[in-house]
């Protein structure tokens, strides 16, 4: 998948004092988040990304940069410093920075079930920051792509790439497109503003069963209010849904979002998170589009939904960590799609049981070893979870999930083992999932059994006895194992290679794949794949 933007780039190590967002990118935070996770950190971890201000309070920022800088003849050299240390063109003065770098991904994979497959990456992004609260970045990329064949089936049925933006063929491969940007302002202590085209990520664990970085980017705005012990995000949001046919003149149904996220940290350990949000489609007939009743900032959503008649999809969910030790740290998700106690209680696998469970585990420099990470997660969904009337009011945008690659009707354990010595990395990932696929009937149709969040609920299989697995029930197994070497910490550019194996069984079929990859990449944003 294309290496997408961040938020916004990070200046140069010498300009302290500005303030920015550090990159939505699990490899980058991976060098904070032993700090971050301690007991005698404050931060309120479930917003990402994270703002420079905040982590530099509770991380050795500098440090930690500068420890996987060069010092040779060469790096002390012009080349060796634009290869090794520095931005490609870079601009500093008292109050400013701004910085152009290439953003790229080139990747060569070997496929025993397809001939050659590569991803064919290039971009520019600049960024940069102006007095200590301003960022900026602003990035284009251009990519064509040939996929592994899972993948690729996934890719014809949706029509976008994973992660990313919608797909034209050229020649025997995918082209496609990705613009992003971000501004963002900090009004004294308390607040912070973001406006842009991008991703937010709640949560604390490799995955999010609330908001995830899973899907393509969208417009938003966010404001984050921080005081005492408290985080309080107000995050709004339009989306787009492909699946509706539109008329010749319009482009794609809009949809909007509304999120309330508040965070408590109790105590030194443990931290406390509620989201509520809000998917409406946008009804140009009825010149409804941003409802504002869904603009205030402070009020329950359910309430004004429920005062509206109830045409739109609310959900409810929660967060929570907990530190054991300095390096060990609990974790924890519930979302409520639908709730009703008697029929939970009853134990009948009522269609409107709609709930999503995470738990998981982060351990850092495990055994003592330093820069030895392991993160391990059970992540559990019930089916026609994230479904709503139609896919214009799914909680879904531009064909994917804004949660789970998964969608619903799954369970899974995923473990990640990550460890780095200087510029040498390697990490081992292994995913066990069980998911229950739609099946189609006798006349070739589809029958909803609850695994993609497109679907509407009146259109489910089953009003009792629903259980996760249910309809085509696909055991998947993926191990993938990478070993990089990180050659600019400035914008987080590598080069890695390595192989993954996986295998979905059904009843009707094992299908495998096994392949190799080497390749170069900007790695500042997340990519999944494991699905």
């Amino acid at each position: 998948m294309v290496a997408l933007a961040a938020f916004t780039a990070w200046p140069c190590l010498t300009a302290v004092a500005q303030e920015y967002y550090i990159p939505l990118s699990r490899e980058f935070q991976l060098r904070y988040e032993p700090w971050l996770y301690s007991l005698e950190s404050q931060m309120h971890t479930p917003v990402r990304p994270f703002l420079s201000s905040e982590v530099r309070k509770f991380a050795p920022v500098d440090s930690l940069d500068s420890s996987i800088v060069r010092d040779s003849p060469f790096a002390r050299s012009w080349a060796g410093r634009k290869l090794h240390k520095e931005h490609l063109l870079q601009a500093e003065g008292d109050d400013f920075t701004i910085s152009l770098n290439p953003a790229l991904e080139l990747r060569a994979v070997n496929d025993k079930d397809k001939d050659f497959i590569y991803t064919n990456t290039r971009g520019l992004r600049v960024s940069g920051t102006l007095g200590k609260r301003f960022s900026f970045a602003s990035s284009f990329y251009e990519s064509q792509a040939r996929f592994p064949s899972y993948i690729d089936s996934m890719v014809l049925v949706t029509g976008v790439v994973p992660g990313g933006a919608r797909r034209k063929n050229f020649k025997e491969s995918y082209d496609y497109n990705i613009a992003s940007g971000t501004i963002s302002y900090s009004l004294k202590k308390h607040f912070n503003f973001q406006l842009g085209h991008d991703k937010v990520f709640i949560g604390d664990g490799y995955r999010s069963l609330l908001l995830s970085d899973n899907a393509f980017n969208y417009p938003f705005l966010k404001i984050t209010t921080t005081f005492w012990k408290i985080k309080y995000v107000n995050l709004y949001a339009v989306m787009q849904d492909m699946k509706i046919p539109v008329r010749d003149f319009e482009h794609f149904h809009r949809k909007h979002a509304s999120f309330h996220f508040l965070n408590l940290r109790i105590g030194k350990r443990a931290s406390f998170g509620i989201m509520e949000a809000i998917v409406w489609k946008s009804d140009t007939a009825r010149d409804r589009g941003f409802d504002i009743n869904y603009l205030n900032p402070f009020v329950f959503l359910r309430p004004v939904e429920f005062s509206l008649g109830s045409p739109d999809n609310a959900l409810l969910g929660f967060n929570f960590s907990y530190k054991v030790t300095n390096s060990l740290t609990g974790y924890a998700q519930v979302l409520l799609d639908e709730f009703k106690i008697s029929e939970v209680r009853a134990g009948n696998g009522w269609w409107g049981n709609k709930q999503a469970l995470q738990l998981g585990v982060k351990y850092f420099n495990v055994g003592g070893i330093r820069n030895l990470h392991l993160n391990t997660e059970f992540n559990f969904v019930r089916p026609y979870t994230y479904q709503h009337v139609s896919s214009l009011t799914s909680y879904a945008h531009y064909n994917q999930s804004i949660t789970h690659p998964l969608g619903a009707n799954f369970w899974e354990s995923i473990s990640i083992v990550n460890y780095r010595y200087k510029h040498y990395g390697v990490e081992a990932k292994l995913q066990l999932a069980v998911v229950g696929y739609d099946l189609a009937d006798s006349a070739g149709q589809a029958v909803n059994y609850g695994q993609n969040v497109f679907d509407s609920y009146e259109t489910r299989a089953l009003e009792f006895g629903n259980e996760v697995g249910q309809g085509l029930r696909t055991n998947l197994t993926r191990g993938e194992i990478t070993f990089s070497y990180l050659l600019n910490p400035k914008y987080q550019f590598m080069a890695e290679a390595g192989m993954a194996a996986r295998i979905s069984k059904n009843d009707l079929g094992t299908h495998n794949t096994l392949y190799f990859f080497v390749g170069l990449r900007t790695a500042l944003t997340n990519r999944y794949y494991d699905f």
